[in-house]
């Protein structure tokens, strides 16, 4: 009897065992994860882990390939989320180094790497800024073209840009030269060309939603000269592009077509809340609105018109941004750039200018586009401890969409 017991009390330890094991060394990375060192014994992994700070241990684990041990901290959804971790570990000082992995392999970190244009040879280029390093590097150049736009995906998966062989204006039109189409897909870490779609007089770019990226090129008539024919482009995030639609423009009835008008975002990602505007005499007011709560509050106020609001992924945080028209003919518009905590329900930061045009949104970090010392420049501001975390500059200027400056 004191035999069966010594058994089943040895077996019970066995799987505890060989369970424990199965945490510490899964043979599969199946998410993306904070990967903080790669050894080629566990002894190794080990006594890495043993040094990291305590307060990390609880989501550190082993990994196992037949090669190699990877220390990982974490799985979370996305090479973007998991960035955004390790980032925030990285500026707590708990860790000094690490790398993204997917599957066994190193990925390009969707958080830690922004991409923006500037020029490199004087021609505008695509330039990655990395937030680790506050270093900036060509990403990608090409003689002969010159990038016209760069839009990011919502989620950073996937980046599209267009480049021309040239642009300018002729008599009193425009004109661009050999259009072409480009993605970049995070994954692969691949740039691939999708589409050429001639010449044109103009092109603007824009994601019609969260999953389509659109380009519209004007080009004149074949047949008529007082014709001109928009040609919009659909692409999805896997490339495909779906049928080319068409408008005509009358020149003499309609005029030159101009790209579409900003609307602001009036309602979140998750459609639970919405800001209302007032206007009572020259000043507007901004009300939020949240719908699980049944509640409103007024936020903040302004003169002039709201010309874009924009909403971080988790709703977090609403950026809006206002524009109020000089009376003199010379003088520019006055801007501002105000940040809102949704769930504070307060405005927490307001900057003044009288440029901020493209802004791209970071987990807790802001770039805005400005002009210092006459000369574009992107500001990096981290929301959570109000400070500027960086500015880019690179000579001739930089941009997040365009250097239209």
């Amino acid at each position: 009897m004191q035999l069966i017991r010594n058994c089943l009390l040895f077996g019970s330890l066995l799987f505890l065992i060989v369970a424990c094991g199965k945490i510490e060394t899964n043979t599969e990375i199946e998410e993306y994860s904070i990967c903080l060192g790669e050894f080629l014994k566990y002894e190794e992994a080990d006594l890495f882990k043993s040094k990291i700070d305590f307060k990390l241990w609880d989501k550190l684990k082993i990994k196992t390939t037949e090669e190699k041990y990877f220390l990982v901290y974490g799985n979370f959804s996305s090479s973007f989320e998991a960035g955004k971790k390790g980032f925030e570990l990285f500026s707590e000082q708990l860790i000094n180094n690490y790398k993204i992995l997917h599957n066994e392999k190193y990925v390009f970190d969707e958080f830690a790497n922004v991409l923006f244009i500037a020029r490199y040879q004087g021609r505008p280029s695509v330039y990655n800024y990395n937030m680790i390093t506050k270093q900036s590097k060509l990403f990608w150049s090409r003689w002969g073209r010159k990038v016209v736009t760069l839009n990011h995906s919502r989620d950073r998966s996937h980046a599209f840009f267009v480049t021309a062989l040239g642009f300018g204006k002729q008599g009193s039109f425009p004109y661009i030269k050999d259009v072409r189409i480009y993605r970049f897909t995070t994954l692969t870490e691949q740039v691939e060309e999708l589409d050429e779609l001639d010449d044109g007089l103009q092109v603007y770019t824009y994601w019609d939603n969260k999953d389509t990226f659109k380009v519209n090129i004007t080009k004149p008539d074949s047949i008529r000269s007082d014709l001109l024919v928009q040609e919009i482009y659909s692409y999805l995030y896997n490339g495909k592009s779906d049928k080319v639609n068409k408008r005509y423009f009358n020149l003499a009835k309609d005029g030159f077509p101009k790209p579409p008008e900003i609307k602001p975002q009036m309602t979140s990602n998750s459609n639970y809340k919405l800001i209302r505007l007032a206007k009572l005499d020259s000043e507007t007011y901004i009300y939020l609105k949240d719908l699980k709560d049944a509640s409103e509050s007024m936020i903040c106020n302004f003169k002039g018109n709201l010309y874009n609001t924009l909403w971080s992924n988790d709703d977090k945080y609403l950026f809006l941004i206002t524009r109020e028209e000089s009376s003199k003919a010379n003088l520019i518009s006055r801007q501002e750039l105000m940040i809102i905590d949704t769930e504070q329900k307060k405005l927490l930061k307001t900057f003044h200018g009288n440029f901020f045009q493209n802004i791209l949104i970071n987990g807790n970090f802001l770039f805005y586009e400005t002009i210092e010392n006459g000369e574009a420049v992107i500001s990096v501001y981290d929301i959570k401890n109000d400070d500027i975390y960086d500015i880019i500059k690179i000579p001739g200027g930089c941009g997040l969409n365009n250097l239209n400056k």
